[in-house]
């Protein structure tokens, strides 16, 4: 794949979207920063459009669609999350959405996506693509796949232009679910900076990108159990493969009790209302997985919200 221009396709995309989303806060985290000995930033997409960092990659994809395309209305597969950007994006348009979830997502992200317009489809981690796929063949809806679509992870890309308009010399610490956002910053990354570094994690019961990067090819894994919901992809995308092994500097992974500790540090002393899966950079932090230094600035990818507090509280005391 030739990266050269990959970071220029972000910037067109940032521009393309800009009405569209918000440029959501990068703030430090002064609690964690002084436990860790360290400074640590937080890109807080849990306060973005749909309290996730989705609708970017969503409205980049539906921008380059023509009229005609968005009139047979979207179709998604989804944790739960990129179903609900997809879901808010045709409510806008006035078009019909449908979204297959796995039977993983929490109730209130199938609810959110209900209280949207979409309707929604229910079907297992394994089969939800493959099922939403059929669903576009024979109703001729556009199918936005949430992270093997080159448009998506541009747009995904979009908040790491948010990031570096702003400091260099960085570690940026990335959940991986299926690929898209981690494969989208570091093209943009990469393609501007030599200084800062593009670290990936992901829960341990779902190694699909470490097993693909030990196979030399993208290898699917089995269904395991984690408390990150929104990282429960076992496919991983052909392009973001490509991406991540060429451009992202180290991929780890993460024990759920470690990220259950970040959950409660975000939560209680930060005083932040993020998902579990937009705890696992920190929880990688946590488990020594990630070394770092006093001079080092660590930025973690909050990537959503959308969760209650009463949730997350059951989750730490669990």
């Amino acid at each position: 794949m030739d990266y050269r221009n990959g970071y220029k396709d972000t910037i067109k995309a940032r521009e393309r979207i800009r009405d569209y989303v918000y440029d959501t806060p990068l703030i430090r985290l002064d609690y964690i920063s002084e436990l860790l000995g360290t400074s640590v930033y937080t890109k807080l997409e849990n306060m973005q459009r749909t309290n996730s960092f989705k609708i970017r990659g969503v409205i980049n994809k539906i921008r380059k669609l023509s009229d005609e395309e968005l009139k047979r209305g979207l179709v998604t597969a989804s944790s739960g999350n990129h179903g609900k950007a997809v879901a808010t994006c045709a409510k806008m348009l006035g078009i019909p959405a449908k979204v297959v979830v796995s039977e993983t997502s929490t109730d209130l992200k199938r609810q959110m996506i209900r209280d949207l317009g979409a309707e929604v489809i229910v079907s297992t981690v394994e089969k939800r693509f493959d099922l939403a796929r059929e669903i576009a063949d024979k109703e001729g809806m556009i199918f936005i796949h949430p992270s093997d679509d080159l448009d998506v992870s541009e747009g995904q890309g979009t908040l790491a232009v948010e990031i570096l308009n702003k400091m260099d010399h960085l570690k940026l610490i990335v959940p991986v679910g299926g690929g898209g956002l981690i494969s989208g910053i570091a093209l943009y990354t990469k393609g501007v900076t030599r200084w800062s570094k593009v670290i990936g994690v992901e829960p341990e019961n779902f190694q699909r990108y470490t097993k693909s990067l030990k196979e030399g090819r993208p290898t699917n894994i089995k269904k395991g159990e984690t408390i990150a919901d929104g990282l429960m992809s076992i496919t991983p995308s052909a392009n973001a493969f490509e991406v991540i092994r060429d451009l992202v500097d180290d991929l780890v992974t993460c024990q759920d009790k470690f990220i259950k500790k970040a959950l409660d540090l975000l939560y209680n002393k930060e005083k932040l209302i993020v998902e579990p899966s937009a705890a696992i950079g920190l929880g990688a932090i946590l488990e020594g997985k990630i070394k770092y230094d006093n001079r080092d600035k660590l930025v973690l990818i909050i990537t959503a919200g959308n969760v209650d507090g009463s949730t997350i509280e059951n989750i730490i005391n669990s």
